[in-house]
């Protein structure tokens, strides 16, 4: 184990077990039950994020497939702060919702509507109306080397990110490609054009270019659609909306 010792002189113990069992099982914040996926390449962190910090986010989902986005997690370092009546938007997650909400409403919602959801109702467990599924299990600030916090750990495949992508990204793939076609949503969106060929083979079928960078693909029972994170150069509600206007006829669960 790694024993991890704050400024305050307590001791927080990150058990690679703790890390390993996460890697195995968890898959993110809601429900697997919910008609509405939001798909992403992982959980973002605040940039002083510690190991130390990590101990209690990855003790809450110990063991666990899937568990609540505020329902136990009010101790996780930074993670409230998006999730309560004083938040601010949170840029990631911007546009999947947006994109969700102008589905579900028939119209562009307003931006405080796209907050509310956010805070209030995203990846609730109980709700069960949207599932945030992370297809990479550890948190991190950002998909950089230098923001690797699990090289210490001495575990298997993460000496480095690179290292870790490479050993643990095909099966996750793969269990993920499983699990969508075990629970079928009605509806994924998948954010980042990164992963553009990872979301292909969780799908399972070549996904059709809408709008430039934008995709859609329809199983039997999942309209899937593909958007660039909000970092992407050029990326905005407008061009959201484009593309959200030539397939909503093609999204028939609300």
């Amino acid at each position: 184990m790694v024993i991890n010792t704050p400024t305050d002189g307590s001791s927080v113990i990150l058990e690679p077990e703790l890390v390993q069992s996460r890697i195995r099982t968890f898959w993110g914040y809601g429900s697997l039950e919910a008609p509405t996926w939001f798909v992403g390449m992982e959980e973002g962190l605040e940039p002083d994020a510690t190991l130390v910090h990590l101990a209690e986010r990855f003790r809450v989902a110990h063991g666990k497939t899937t568990t609540d986005m505020r329902r136990g997690m009010e101790y996780v370092y930074g993670h409230t702060r998006w999730f309560n009546r004083d938040a601010a938007i949170q840029p990631t997650w911007k546009y999947p919702i947006a994109l969700y909400l102008y589905f579900k409403l028939g119209r562009i919602p307003a931006k405080e509507e796209i907050l509310n959801f956010q805070a209030l109702k995203l990846g609730d467990s109980e709700e069960k109306e949207t599932m945030n599924v992370e297809l990479m299990p550890l948190p991190s600030n950002k998909a950089h080397e230098r923001t690797w916090l699990y090289g210490s750990l001495g575990i298997p495949g993460l000496s480095s990110r690179a290292e870790y992508i490479a050993t643990y990204k095909p099966e996750r793939v793969q269990k993920l490609r499983e699990l969508f076609h075990t629970h079928k949503p009605k509806l994924a969106i998948f954010y980042s054009l990164t992963y553009l060929p990872d979301w292909t083979a969780v799908i399972g079928s070549e996904p059709e270019e809408i709008t430039k960078g934008m995709y859609f693909a329809k199983t039997n029972s999942t309209a899937c659609c593909i958007i660039p994170q909000s970092a992407s150069f050029g990326m905005s509600y407008a061009r959201l909306y484009e593309f959200a206007e030539k397939i909503h006829e093609r999204i028939n669960f609300f």
